[in-house]
């Protein structure tokens, strides 16, 4: 009796987070609520604490997920799912003020807010990594290599002018698959596992070749590398790239390079969530290339690529891998590398 108890203490504490932020009385009675025992229940062993009524309660939580099988279509769970996400920042604003904002605003305010917590608090523990933890270490940077603060504040200043404009991708994104106009799709089971796997490496395969050729570009034509690229580029030294420098573009840098992640639903049928994560996800990334850690891992380029391409401009333009550079000759592996050189 008392671990039932706990059991539904803890779902009511948990029912705002899986009904939103304006979960009512009535929710958690719907939610919760069970059969009144009968003869013939408490006869066949069915009543209030055994496995039956369980169940019910269990499957009851999961039809409340946004990541339910509960909706009449791909696109209504894919909309719950983009809901379940702005609570997530929504319930912070008064009432009132939540239920006035258009739902194009609140997208973009809760990607903002995600986006730029993601970035500060990922550079933050990424720094204390390489810069004290793993300092002196191959896990980490040389004291002598460590940027100054007033590098790593420009940066951040520069990452968060840009984040609003940043942020915008996603929600075009998410305004363009809700209405239809994409690929996209709410659930794998959908296609089942092995279809998913191959329109993953397809996705991917469309995002490496987008991005390679995007940052390529942004570099040979003159005027989009002075005008947008070069912002990112005054950091071309070990001792001024910081964990920070991954998200320092001009704005319009950032979203060209990023847009093959929103074009590529257009040609390739796509999980919805699994994009969503791959997205937020290059915040990760960046913030691992810029770090000046040469992990060895190809065909992965990893810092030790980057701070090459950041030195040398003409080389390792990639996004993920090496490939892309590899077979169009402009791949300059980091000193000690087995891969060699194009």
């Amino acid at each position: 009796m008392r671990s039932r108890r706990v059991f539904v203490f803890l779902m009511l504490i948990g029912s705002p987070l899986l009904h939103g932020v304006n979960a009512t009385e009535s929710d958690f009675v719907e939610a919760f609520a069970v059969p009144t025992p009968t003869g013939d229940s408490m006869a066949n062993g069915t009543a209030l604490g055994v496995t039956g009524d369980l169940s019910s309660l269990v499957a009851r939580l999961i039809s409340m997920l946004p990541f339910g099988e509960d909706a009449d279509t791909e696109l209504q769970v894919i909309e719950k799912q983009i809901e379940f996400k702005l609570n997530l920042v929504m319930w912070a604003l008064p009432p009132h003020v939540r239920n006035s904002l258009p739902l194009f605003l609140k997208s973009w305010l809760a990607n903002w807010v995600l986006g730029s917590l993601l970035y500060l608090v990922l550079g933050a523990f990424w720094c204390l990594f390489v810069y004290k933890v793993f300092k002196n270490t191959k896990a980490g940077v040389a004291e002598e290599n460590i940027p100054a603060f007033k590098d790593i504040l420009q940066q951040i200043v520069v990452s968060q002018q840009a984040m609003p404009l940043y942020t915008l991708l996603p929600v075009l994104t998410e305004h363009m698959i809700t209405k239809g106009w994409t690929l996209c799709y709410a659930r794998i089971s959908t296609h089942g596992w092995t279809m998913f796997l191959m329109q993953f490496c397809l996705y991917m395969a469309s995002v490496e070749f987008g991005v390679y050729w995007m940052h390529r570009k942004l570099h040979e034509i003159k005027l989009g590398y002075k005008y947008l690229h070069a912002t990112h580029h005054q950091y071309n030294k070990n001792n001024t790239l910081s964990p920070y420098a991954g998200l320092a573009f001009n704005p319009i840098d950032g979203i060209l390079q990023a847009a093959p992640y929103m074009w590529t639903l257009y040609l390739v049928p796509f999980h919805f969530m699994t994009q969503e994560v791959l997205l937020f996800g290059t915040a990760v990334w960046t913030t691992s290339i810029h770090d000046c850690v040469d992990a060895g891992c190809e065909p992965i380029m990893g810092a030790g690529y980057h701070e090459i391409h950041h030195t040398d401009y003409k080389f390792n333009y990639g996004h993920y891998t090496i490939f892309m550079d590899k077979w169009f000759g402009t791949l300059r592996p980091p000193p000690g590398s087995k891969v060699k050189a194009q």
